[in-house]
């Protein structure tokens, strides 16, 4: 029988570090070979929770006292050298590689690491919206779980003194531990329901996995025994939590709540087990190699992420040949990190005056280039990018939601708004505009087709919203469902109100939903007989892998095929057959897409058009792609434009909207009617009290002097009447509105 002693070198645990490092590498590689293997950085809480307990137990022992300085020294010896080290390159790397913004991000996240606040960062800076992008590319994003630790190093030395000052029972010292684990575990499992980011980034919600490893520690140094039997049994199902864990907890499973405890508990297991006995399992995860990966493991964890990032970064496609490149490089990296600067700066004797100054002076450099980048950037020097270029690749990325015209929301307001009308001169639009953002993004298009068709157009679209008028869904997001529910019940009693409505959904993700198929019919069923035009939007082609920061990054990475390497051959999605067949059964509703325009028949599709990108992500649309795809379809007079046949020409209800102009010493209120052939009246008001009059006549503007009125709120009434009118005064076919009020301050504005 091999005996350990409980708080000597444990080979044992440097195995489990190597297997918690490599799923986390290989997760992040593809998920697909170990679905939970994101849960090894769980594992490494448990370790370091059970480490620095031990040794914090140890030092109050022996010393009664914790030295806390020598205790953050030992802790930045430990985490800096091989940290900095990584920035700096990640830094460079960055400059040479990054577009401005993501350069921009990096910088900043730079210094929130520094700081040992990168979870912080993450959790307030990351995009979780609709549109977010992929967090894939952040090279600094795996340093989320070291700020948690570095967090909790601070605050656990004097947890411990207090614990063992004031608690002599070990019993009551593993009670009252226990609460706290129990409260971080209810905390997060509560919390990851309605803030997923804050449950996984931050440490009140990841103390339960360290408080663990802490638990354990207090058990260990008491002097935890037990029989050989048990311990090669609390192995086994240590083991099998562990790698049943990596296999059948995903993504999208509550972590670190619930589904995190058997691997929480599989990492506790094997710990203790190896406390009293060398287990089997024991004496594999001591075997050379494992242990040797295990010592590296930290440098191999910074190494492997940035790595990754770039290469994500350039649009390269991980293949076994590039995920073999990458792992060699982790661990290559991480071996010259480990003996070149890790070790060499840990072991070197120090005095603690200059462990703090230099490891004052380093961060503070890497934060001084951090600063300079950012502020280069939002200097836009021309030493650091070519503005112009990148200015022109972004304008043609921009969603539909970046726009003020574009409405997407459950307010009531959308139907009210003028900003939502096309053209926004328009008092009562012909066509309307509902359903998700696969609806918005056909805007740019529906726009030019106003603008040839001469029609108008609302639009009032809402977002992850299945547009069914009744019943509630459980697959809508959480936090979407509430104005999803105003939305749809609200739509109806809107869109009767229009001589056509056009309706796009995201159908390829809702059509194999439970019953959506059936409801929706029910739905368009009885549109179509209270509307005199139904429309529906076909889902435009997908591209599952397309990037549209691609033409940006090739400014820095050269030539990356954007036009090309995107292109695919996927079969038009079975949704857009059954909306065509949906539209068959009625004499008032048409199918529409614009499959013509990027499909080459029998050939691949694309998300160019003449060599310009036209799409926000693999599924949207952007705003000018869109209007250009509708420009290319009248230019090529494509067949399916008869569906806006009927719209051509209807008449228009038209409303003006007044001007201001702030030029010296007047303001101009200025109104542009639909008519040059009318008389205008203006009224001015000043805080709401009628001010002065100017009488009808062909002036189509009233001129405000500051200095004869002095500050206050202005803003004008017009009246417009037919100039035939003989009587303007007394004219009953009048238009009449207010202008927008303007503050004057001391003859400012």
């Amino acid at each position: 029988m091999k005996l350990h002693s409980n708080i000597k070198y444990r080979s044992d645990i440097d195995g489990l570090r190597a297997i918690a490092v490599l799923s986390v590498i290989f997760f992040h590689i593809d998920a697909s070979w170990i679905p939970g293997g994101f849960l090894g950085v769980d594992i490494f809480f448990v370790i370091s929770g059970y480490l620095i307990t031990l040794i914090l137990i140890k030092e109050v022992a022996e010393t009664h006292k914790i030295d806390i300085v020598n205790f953050y020294k030992r802790r930045i010896k430990r985490i800096i050298p091989a940290l900095l080290f990584v920035l700096t390159l990640t830094l460079v790397t960055g400059i040479l590689w990054f577009a401005p913004d993501d350069l921009l991000a990096l910088s900043k996240s730079m210094i929130w690491s520094v700081f040992s606040a990168a979870n912080i960062y993450f959790f307030s800076s990351i995009d979780t919206g609709y549109f977010a992008q992929s967090s894939n590319d952040l090279p600094l994003l795996h340093l989320w779980s070291l700020g948690v630790e570095e967090q909790f190093y601070i605050l656990w030395p004097f947890a411990i003194l207090l614990l063992l000052k004031f608690i002599n029972s070990l019993k009551k010292r593993i009670f009252l531990s226990s609460v706290l684990f129990v409260i971080s575990l209810i905390l997060a499992q509560t919390i990851i329901v309605k803030n997923h980011s804050f449950a996984y980034y931050m440490l009140p919600t990841r103390a339960w996995e360290l408080l663990a490893g802490s638990i354990a520690a207090q058990l260990v140094y008491s002097g935890f025994r037990t029989r050989i039997f048990v311990c090669e049994l609390m192995a086994f199902i240590g083991l099998l939590s562990i790698v049943l864990s990596f296999i059948f907890v995903t993504e999208t499973a509550p972590v670190p709540g619930i589904a995190a405890i058997p691997v929480i508990v599989g990492a506790v297991l094997l710990v203790l087990s190896g406390t009293t006995y060398l287990t089997l399992i024991g004496r594999i995860l001591s075997l050379k190699v494992l242990v040797a990966i295990g010592l590296i493991s930290y440098s191999a964890y910074l190494w492997h992420w940035p790595a990754l990032a770039f290469i994500h970064y350039a649009l390269i496609e991980i293949d076994w040949l590039v995920a073999v490149a990458i792992v060699l490089f982790t661990f290559t990296m991480a071996t010259i990190s480990y003996f070149l600067v890790e070790t060499p700066l840990r072991k070197k004797l120090v005095s603690t005056k200059n462990v703090f100054l230099w490891y004052f002076i380093m961060p503070t450099i890497v934060i001084v280039a951090s600063t300079i980048t950012i502020q280069s950037i939002k200097h836009k020097s021309e030493f650091i990018f070519p503005w112009t270029r990148i200015s022109e690749a972004n304008s043609n990325i921009l969603s539909t939601s970046s726009y003020k015209y574009s409405c997407d929301s459950h307010k009531s307001e959308i139907f009210t708004e003028d900003r939502c009308v096309y053209p926004s001169n328009i008092k009562k639009p012909n066509a309307f505009l509902i359903g998700d953002s696969n609806a918005a993004h056909y805007l740019g298009m529906l726009r030019v087709f106003t603008e040839y068709y001469s029609f108008s157009i609302r639009n009032a679209t809402k977002s992850a919203c299945p547009l069914i008028f009744d019943g509630e869904f459980d697959w809508i997001s959480t936090s979407r469902r509430k104005g999803c529910s105003l939305y749809r019940h609200a739509i109806f009693k809107e869109a009767i109100k229009y001589d056509t409505v056009i309706v796009g959904v995201s159908w390829n993700y809702y059509y194999s939903k439970t019953e959506f198929k059936k409801r929706f019919e029910k739905t368009i069923d009885q549109l179509s007989k209270n509307v005199n035009h139904i429309i529906l939007l076909g889902k435009v082609p997908v591209f599952p892998g397309y990037n549209k920061e691609c033409e940006v990054r090739a400014i820095r990475l050269g030539s990356l095929h954007c036009s090309t390497r995107f292109n695919n051959s996927l079969q038009e999605h079975m949704s857009n057959h059954w909306l065509r067949t949906i539209a068959k059964k009625y004499s008032n509703i048409e199918y529409f897409d614009i499959r013509s325009q990027l499909c080459l028949e029998g050939k691949e599709c694309s998300p160019y058009l003449n060599d310009k990108p036209v799409y926000y992500n693999g599924g949207h649309l952007s705003m000018m792609g869109s209007e250009q795809i509708g420009k290319k379809m009248i230019q090529t007079k494509d067949a399916m434009l008869h569906v806006f046949d009927h719209l051509h020409d209807q008449k228009q209800i038209y409303h003006t909207h007044v001007l201001i102009k702030n030029e010296n010493d007047i303001v101009k209120f200025i109104v542009k009617p639909t008519s040059d052939d009318v008389n205008i009246a203006f009224y001015l008001y000043k805080n709401d009290n009628r001010i002065d009059t100017q009488w009808y006549s062909k002036k189509f503007s009233y001129i405000l002097d500051k200095n004869k009125y002095g500050k206050g709120i202005f803003k004008v009434r017009y009246f417009i009447v037919d100039a035939l009118n003989s009587n303007p005064g007394k004219a009953t076919k009048i238009e009449a509105n207010f202008s927008q009020a303007i503050y004057i301050d001391d003859n400012k504005i």
